[in-house]
């Protein structure tokens, strides 16, 4: 060894030896190793340092050398290095140092500048010195290209066994491998349900996010393992778990390998940097399908990937339904320019379709837009015609989901009080196996027993307020009304309980994309709907007219008003209105000031105070002061005619002639003798009260009211004649 190249400046600095090991596994098992390297100690006091000159730096045991930007003890030496405070650097081999050429070299250049000599098992380099410096960098050059190679060798070894399908990797959960080293469904029956009841919901759902919530609002917990190939743990349903399941092909039978690589890059500071992106099928190294028995089938796996590809943003794809009114989000197309329209709402909560191509110098970057509530009103039309044969056939498929509904449900929490008694019954043996003199041991068991217990109490509990929520058998009563609804199909569309998202989702089950062209003047909106089938449907739909309200009147209403405010004030009118139970085109009660501003927007003529009326024309509440009786029994006498009244329109206020002749006539007063009343005055004619009543309306028989007692009554003048001209019933 060439000690002659180290002098007294050397000497007045200090000694680095550098220690490292690629991995945790190497540092716990390949011990000698480290021990070779610590040795390294003992050359640097053999050289001329005293033992206190000798730094350790050790800092980057467990990290590859081929890492850029993750040693803190290479960073460190660097440092070092760069402020002349080293003398010499001792490893035991230049891969021990760096594997990175970038970073190899970088080091010696420092180390040439300030005069820092590096040392291995073989010899110590200068790095100022030409020939020192080829074979320094030779040594890095060759370090490099071993852990190329060594890398090449474990690679394809690795991809040739997974191309067999014999390689072990971590499996997802209610997976396992078995000792003939096949992919194996777990045993653990509330796995495979649960797992089962992952994929039901997002056939159910379509969307991630909708099955997460589903599974979370009804307390289900899911599957993970813990770690790297750890034990399998339970944890509440979570976005995240979902998303691995719903996108693992291991759950569709296939054997996979390389779905995520290593890709480089450039990090924020432009620096090499590696990071692992999940690849698409097309680029995975081994794809095996029917390889071990799945949850799903390939075919399944394929079409829910391809749904949650299209339930992303995106211009090029309808994203998922959502809550927004349109039917259509997502499937109208330009016929402009081809692009996806996108959905706007106004104030109203009016959906409206707007195009918006990227903006080009000269143009306007509005391509074409249009209100969408005609076109989905026709759309819907044409959905519900071609859903109507079906509609007997949904009600049967609906029955038989409601009645299945709940019952993974209820076998899942009949498996976590099954698992919870395993717990707490595991517990109980372990308890009683221990010697009851080790009290160290014996108290922590009963502690865990307890706990057990504990956590099977309250499974039980939540188990059993669950039970309570889960539906029943369908009623007769409930089984009529599905078939009410599967016999009138819009009724059920329009229900406040169907959800705007299983009508999107059911729309895209028929309809592919819908291509709109708005003409320039006021001809009717071009649409052309595709059907998943290949079918094409044009339809024409009118376009509503710039500066027309959507909130019109109806002319009905109008009409009654213009009438009304010929004799009626606005009060009245309000009154009348409400009475009737009409509603303004918002839904809204008439009032006062609404029947006013109504009638200025369309000049109809009226009065803010009530009219006055002929001094023969009375109302009912007058009637009832001047006769001295009750306003209802005014109303029964217009009903039986012995008054006369009108109404404009039901619930206005009646209109009542009331004549000096008609007061003496409807007055209480005294009879004369012989006067009958008005029951023995029809036994007396042979004919009904009713009869009577009209005689006495029409003037043919007199008769005059009289208090009788708290009431008044009828004194009718029944002439001994017209009695005599009756014929006997047996003549």
């Amino acid at each position: 060894m060439n000690t002659d190249q180290i002098d007294a400046a050397h000497f007045g600095r200090l000694a680095y030896v550098y220690i490292r090991q690629s991995s945790a596994q190497q540092v716990r098992q390949h011990t000698e190793s480290q021990h070779r390297q610590r040795q390294l100690v003992q050359r640097a006091v053999a050289l001329g340092w005293a033992e206190a000159q000798v730094v350790v730096i050790d800092e980057d045991l467990g990290r590859s050398a081929a890492a850029t930007g993750q040693r803190s003890g290479f960073e460190r030496l660097l440092g070092e290095v760069a402020v002349g405070g080293v003398g010499v650097i001792l490893s035991l081999e230049a891969s021990r140092i760096s594997r990175d050429n970038s970073r190899w070299y970088h080091l010696l250049d420092i180390c040439a500048i300030t005069r820092t000599l590096i040392g291995d098992a073989d010899a110590l380099y200068d790095p100022c010195a030409y020939n020192d410096r080829l074979l320094l960098g030779l040594k890095g050059t060759m370090s490099e290209a071993e852990l190329h190679v060594m890398q090449q060798r474990l690679v394809a070894a690795v991809r040739s066994k997974a191309e067999r399908g014999e390689f072990r990797y971590v499996l997802p959960p209610g997976y396992y491998w078995d000792e003939a080293g096949r992919i194996q469904k777990t045993p653990d029956e509330q796995i495979r349900t649960t797992i089962a009841l992952i994929f039901a919901r997002f056939e159910q759902f379509g969307t991630i996010h909708t099955a997460f919530l589903s599974l979370a609002e009804k307390g289900i917990e899911v599957p993970v393992r813990d770690g790297a190939g750890g034990r399998v743990r339970w944890q509440q349903a979570s976005y995240e778990a979902l998303r691995r399941v719903l996108k693992n092909p291991v759950y569709a039978g296939a054997y996979v390998y390389g779905r995520r690589q290593v890709e480089h890059c450039l990090d924020a500071d432009q620096q090499p940097h590696k990071r692992i992106v999940e690849q698409p099928d097309s680029h995975w190294h081994v794809l095996i399908k029917d390889h071990h028995e799945g949850y799903i089938s390939w075919e399944t796996f394929e079409r829910n990937q391809r749904r949650i590809v299209a339930n992303r943003r995106g211009d090029a794809t309808p994203s998922a339904p959502r809550e927004g009114a349109s039917l259509l989000q997502g499937l109208v197309l330009c016929g402009r320019c081809g692009r996806v329209m996108n959905v706007q709402y106004t104030r109203s909560r009016y959906p409206r379709y707007v195009c918006t191509q990227p903006p080009v110098q000269g143009r306007s970057p509005l391509c074409q837009a249009f209100g969408a509530t005609r076109l989905e009103q026709a759309f819907e039309q044409l959905v519900l015609e071609a859903l109507a044969p079906l509609g007997m056939e949904a009600m049967l498929a609906a029955e038989t989901a409601y009645l299945r509904a709940d019952d993974a449900q209820r076998a899942l929490w009949q498996q976590r009080v099954e698992r919870a008694r395993y717990e707490a019954d595991l517990a109980r043996r372990q308890y009683d196996a221990v010697d009851p003199a080790n009290r160290l041991v014996a108290g922590e068991l009963e502690r865990r027993w307890e706990q057990a217990l504990g956590a099977l109490d309250e499974v039980e509990r939540e188990a059993t307020a669950k039970r309570q929520t889960f539906t029943q058998a369908l009623s007769s009563e409930e089984k009529a009304c599905l078939r009410r609804f599967a016999e009138d199909l819009p009724s059920l569309w329009h229900a406040s309980s169907t959800r705007v998202q299983n009508k999107k989702r059911l729309v895209r089950c028929l309809i592919a994309q819908v291509v709109v062209d708005v003409p320039r003047n006021d001809e009717p909106l071009q649409a052309r709907i595709h059907w998943v089938g290949g079918e094409v449907t044009p339809i024409a739909v009118p376009k509503g007219r710039v500066g027309v309200h959507c909130y019109a009147t109806d002319p009905e209403i109008l009409d009654l008003i213009r009438q009304l405010g010929a004799e009626f004030s606005d009060e009245q009118i309000a009154r009348i209105l409400q009475r009737k139970g009409l509603k303004t085109s918002k839904g809204l009660t008439f009032t006062v000031h609404r029947v006013t501003n109504l009638r200025y927007a369309h000049k109809i003529p009226g009065h803010t105070r009530a009219q006055l009326q002929p001094a023969h024309v009375h109302t009912v509440e007058q009637v009832a002061e001047r006769l001295g009786i009750s306003r209802r029994t005014v109303v029964h006498w217009i009903e039986s005619g012995l008054l006369k009244g009108s109404q404009i329109t039901p619930g206005a206020p009646w209109r009542i002639e009331l004549t000096d002749e008609v007061c003496r006539r409807l007055k209480t007063g005294d009879a004369p003798a012989g006067w009958l009343t008005l029951k023995a005055a029809a036994l007396a004619l042979g004919v009904s009260q009713q009869t009577v009543v009209k005689k006495l309306n029409t003037g043919d028989l007199a008769g005059i009211r009289v208090q009788a007692g708290a009431r008044t009554a009828w004194r009718i003048k029944v002439d001994s004649g017209s009695c005599d001209g009756q014929h006997s019933l047996f003549d």
